[in-house]
């Protein structure tokens, strides 16, 4: 190939880049919205970051989000969200990846425990008040990634947890509300939870005697197995119950549980990488046409022969006979 044939052919190449319109391909892409727990179990340091420090549950919850953030291809969406007690926050409605990743990461790393408004943590209202929420019309066509450690503060009563049966028959209407992922945040050994105060400066950590170890919320199901049972005076019994409520791990039992009733998948965040992986499985995955643009291939070829042209050793390269 001459120097001349190789300049044109290039000029060619790089006219066609700069002229050539978005072409549609079809893309798998994906839809999430991101609602992650904020509770003050969530401030328990049990993961390890990359210097061998301590972190938190929901520091490390926030790498890993930003993670697979990054991982997704363009033509994504994701939205953000926070609960705490038992109702959910929408930040944001899904946005694209690519184009407004600026803005997912520097909302992402905003987020803190001094962001709840109420202090308890009930999980599974909190889960099912959630779902109730990805039934809008503005949400619809997306699937939920939930992040908690599963710890309720009080413990619930299992009297007056929530009917998922309702869900299921919004399930039936919408054959993309299962697909969802509940994350598993913290480790399983116990841990102790740290108080801070009111400017966010550690005190100590919680004890015994600053939460309650079991539900006094309602009727018990079962009085007959209450220590100090009195109908009247003391449905929950007399006797003082001390427990580990103080201490936290992570409760997969519990979430594995909620997550067979509200028919989602359940993964453990170890590693962010896992969440990657989990987040990228065929259930959570969209075809769609997608107009993409393939101008900087066309651009590199352009450079690669102008490199072939001007190269000082083009003389010992391969030959290229064009007639």
């Amino acid at each position: 190939m001459t120097r001349l044939t190789c300049l044109i052919s290039a000029a060619i190449l790089l006219l066609i880049s700069l002229l050539l319109p978005l072409i549609p391909f079809p893309v798998k892409t994906y839809d999430f919205v991101y609602m992650l727990d904020i509770t003050r179990s969530m401030n328990v340091q049990d993961y390890t970051d990359s210097d061998g420090g301590s972190i938190s549950r929901l520091d490390k919850a926030k790498q890993a989000m930003l993670t697979s953030a990054r991982s997704l291809p363009c033509g994504s969406r994701i939205g953000l969200g926070v609960f705490t007690e038992r109702m959910p926050a929408l930040l944001f409605s899904p946005i694209e990846v690519c184009e407004d990743y600026a803005i997912i990461e520097a909302s992402i790393n905003q987020l803190d425990w001094r962001m709840a408004w109420v202090a308890d943590s009930n999980i599974t209202q909190g889960l099912y008040n959630t779902l109730e929420l990805m039934n809008y019309d503005l949400l619809a066509q997306s699937k939920l990634v939930f992040f908690s450690d599963g710890h309720e503060a009080p413990p619930i009563n299992p009297r007056y947890a929530p009917d998922y049966s309702y869900l299921e028959l919004l399930q039936d209407q919408a054959d993309n509300w299962r697909a969802g992922l509940i994350v598993g945040v913290g480790q399983s050994n116990l841990s102790k939870i740290p108080k801070y105060d009111e400017d966010g400066t550690q005190i100590g950590f919680y004890q015994a005697e600053d939460v309650p170890h079991a539900t006094r919320f309602g009727l018990p199901s079962d009085p007959t197995k209450i220590e100090g049972y009195i109908p009247r005076n003391g449905p929950w019994g007399t006797e003082k119950v001390v427990g580990t409520e103080h201490l936290s791990s992570v409760r997969e039992d519990y979430l594995k549980q909620l997550a067979e009733q509200a028919k989602m998948h359940y993964q453990h965040l170890d590693i962010s990488a896992s969440l990657t992986e989990a987040l990228q499985q065929p259930d959570f995955a969209q075809r769609k046409v997608q107009p993409t643009a393939i101008n900087p291939l066309f651009a590199s070829l352009a450079l690669l022969l102008l490199v072939y042209c001007y190269h000082p050793f083009r003389h010992k390269w391969p030959q290229f006979n064009v007639k």
